[in-house]
């Protein structure tokens, strides 16, 4: 993972802001213990100093003491010893300081005692040298031998005090020493307290300035949302509201006001105002379904009306669902939306069906009236014809005969066309129950159905590869009674008819006008014969109600056959198309959904 986008995960950069306070933590405990080592180091120089002062105190006072006892010996000027006294008290003095600050070395305040024993000592051999000094007639051998005894002890005492102030001195090398390492690991310290604390304040800033960025960022964004929603909401015709349980207050779009015919923000956002504009006959139910969803937070979906200031009514309708928001507060959030031209249209819609179901039921009665009322008049009239052709047909002349053909020719094209009006209807009107259906046992079938005409032109008929499909099976019959008749019927004069009905598989994709069909998605079955044929251009207008070619007179027909055709794949979900040329034969092409 690149720095980046590290520096810009606030999880990151808060885990590397404790991480950070915690090290300056420790180097800020760590600078404070130095800096007490300091005092306490400072302290130690201070009173080893002071130690040492207070030694050489002792000394001085020692050898001012005897400089004044020779200077009396020699002179026998008293005043010489006039602060003797004084001297003794500022000794004891000292030895008191000393003590003091060497209350927690016992050592030293044993050597103190030792050297306070001395000082009484060196004393009292004061006393007997100025004792000898004062008599009148000393003996110079016995006052030289005191001196020397008291020169003697006074080096002692200063080989002593010497020892001590050595001790010291090492003492405050050594803490000197100490000190300046302190000093010196103090510095460190504070130095790497500022660096790291001007380190994380600099990316604290830096982060703070990127944060202020992408805040101001994404408040630009969501200000461009929050526009284009409320243009959205305004384009869409639909206007959102909430309610906050915890709160009690209600929230309305602006779009929520423009449903009510007014200005965004006209009035306050409360139930009481909106519930002006419901038309009376719905505010109770509204209010009490509204209520209630309230109660026990489930969903409400109701349809009301609103009544606008000009009069005008709008059909809303109403959804509404709960939620918690960020902070935990339990909302019920709302959207009204202008079903108004939608339920205008659902009217005509219905008042459509209501014609449809009129227009079919007429249908229904027609296909009545063609398959009873009027086949039976036709086949009294066939009846007739027919036996008059049996016993009257030899009294006829020539001209009668050619009339009585027309009218029996005329009689059965009528049957014919009142036979295809009943299919056509049925493949409009009938019931659509898809079962699974083999297709080449329906071809079994219809083959037996038309073996008589099939036998009559001696056609070839090849059926193979046929799929099993959900279908209807009596429109698939039919289908294929049409198909297979018609090429029958545009068969060439003294040409075997061969009628192939094949399923293949689709290579890619085939296409239907401007739809992709795949050998996935469909069953594709081609049916083709060696006919007449026709002209591509008319492609499209076999397959129209009552539309014949130009053929041949001797080739009879209605128009419906091939109308049938497509609307029993149009019932499927297929499609159908044909492709042909004169004299070369034609194929229908049939697509039939694998998943109908």
């Amino acid at each position: 993972m690149k720095f980046p986008k590290l520096y810009k995960s606030t999880q990151i950069f808060k885990i590397a802001l404790v991480i950070a306070i915690v090290v300056i933590g420790y180097i800020a405990s760590v600078f404070c213990s130095k800096m007490k080592s300091l005092d306490a180091s400072v302290e130690l120089i201070a009173t080893s100093n002071q130690t040492q002062l207070e030694l050489e105190k002792l000394l001085s006072i020692i050898s001012n003491y005897e400089t004044s006892l020779r200077s009396y010996i020699i002179t026998k000027d008293d005043v010489y010893l006039k602060d003797r006294f004084l001297s003794r008290g500022e000794i004891a003095l000292n030895i008191k300081k000393l003590k003091l600050l060497t209350s927690d070395n016992p050592i030293v305040n044993k050597d103190l005692d030792s050297l306070q024993r001395m000082f009484d000592h060196r004393f009292k051999l004061f006393r007997e040298t100025l004792t000898i000094a004062k008599s009148n007639n000393f003996d110079r051998n016995e006052l030289n031998e005191a001196l020397l005894k008291s020169t003697n002890f006074t080096n002692q005492m200063r080989a002593f005090v010497y020892k001590r102030i050595n001790t010291e001195s090492q003492k405050l090398k050594k803490l000197n020493d100490n000190h300046q390492f302190e000093l010196e690991d103090s510095i460190v310290s504070a130095f790497l307290l500022v660096l790291l604390s001007l380190l994380i304040l600099l990316l604290s800033f830096n982060k703070m300035r990127v944060d202020i960025h992408e805040l101001k960022k994404t408040n630009d964004e969501l200000k461009f949302l929050n526009h284009s929603f409320n243009n959205a909401e305004k384009i869409a015709g639909f206007g959102h509201w909430k309610y906050n349980l915890d709160t009690q207050k209600y929230t309305f779009s602006d779009n929520y006001y423009r449903l009510m015919g007014v200005e965004p923000q006209e009035f306050q956002s409360n139930l009481e105002n909106a519930m002006n504009f419901i038309h009376p006959d719905d505010a109770e139910y509204v209010l009490k379904t509204h209520k209630q969803s309230l109660i026990d937070h489930q969903s409400t979906n109701i349809m009301l009306r609103y009544v606008l200031k000009s009069g005008e009514i709008r059909y809303i309708r109403s959804v509404g669902s709960f939620m918690r928001n960020s902070l935990g507060n339990l909302v019920k959030v709302g959207v009204n939306y202008d079903i108004t031209e939608q339920y205008q249209k659902t009217l005509e819609l219905e008042e459509s069906n209501k014609h449809l179901k009129a227009i079919n039921s007429e249908l229904e009665s027609f296909n009545n009236i063609v398959s009873h009322d009027l086949q039976e008049p036709m086949r009294k009239i066939q009846m007739f014809i027919s036996r008059l052709h049996e016993k009257e047909a030899h009294v006829l002349s020539d001209q009668g005969k050619e009339y009585f053909s027309k009218i029996n020719l005329a009689a059965n094209r009528m049957q014919t066309l009142m036979i295809d009006l009943v299919n056509y209807t049925r493949t409009i009107k009938g019931d659509k129950v898809f079962v699974k259906t083999s297709l080449e046992k329906i071809l079994d079938q219809v083959q037996a159905d038309l073996s008589q005409n099939i036998e009559e032109k001696q056609a070839k008929i090849t059926v193979k590869n046929l799929p099993v499909i959900q279908a209807i099976p009596f429109q698939m019959e039919q289908l294929f009674i049409n198909l297979i008749s018609n090429s029958l019927k545009y068969s060439k004069e003294n040409v075997v008819p061969k009628i192939s009905i094949t399923g293949e598989k689709i290579n890619g994709s085939d296409q239907y006008e401007d739809i992709s069909i795949s050998d996935k998605k469909c069953y594709k079955i081609v049916v083709s014969d060696n006919g007449i044929g026709f002209k591509q251009e008319y492609a499209e207008r076999i397959f129209m109600l009552f539309q014949r070619l130009e053929t041949d007179s001797k080739y009879t027909g209605t128009g419906l056959g091939l109308a049938i055709c497509k609307k029993i794949i149009e019932n499927h979900n297929g499609f159908i198309k044909a492709k042909s040329a004169p004299g070369e034969g034609t194929k229908f092409f049939i697509y039939l959904p694998k998943n109908s």
